[in-house]
């Protein structure tokens, strides 16, 4: 019987050459947070409702905000931190084309308490622009 007797340097170096290795293939097949195709849609939108379906249906799609009814600012701050000013329509006329896009975009109806947040929200981001 032959005994084979590992030298503790190469044995270490090739522990180490493997997590190189492993953490080089990690890096190079991760992907980003968001959706290459949620990018794309937002370039090419028209309207900053439009874009606010987006970003919600893409929320909802992806679940971002389940377990976060309290945290109704934080949602928001989302939703309402990068979108284009209104131009000149009211919340009530901007809310309702909100409800059309999100419809047409991912076939969801808004619940009562969402209507009930996001018109609210939608008043305060119509007075701070």
């Amino acid at each position: 019987m032959i005994h084979i007797k590992l030298d503790p340097k190469i044995f270490s170096l090739k522990i180490i050459l493997y997590l190189i290795i492993s953490i080089l293939i990690y890096i190079s097949t991760s992907k980003i947070v968001f959706s290459i195709g949620l990018n794309k849609n937002i370039k090419d939108i028209s309207s900053p409702e439009e874009e606010l379906a987006i970003k919600y249906c893409d929320a909802i799609n992806k679940r971002i905000f389940i377990g976060l009814d309290n945290e109704k600012l934080l949602k928001y701050e989302y939703y309402f931190s990068s979108l284009k000013t209104p131009m000149n329509k009211e919340p009530e006329i901007f809310f309702k084309d909100f409800k059309k896009n999100v419809k047409r975009i991912c076939s969801y109806n808004l619940k009562e308490v969402e209507k009930k947040e996001f018109l609210f929200y939608i008043k305060k981001f119509s007075n701070i622009n």
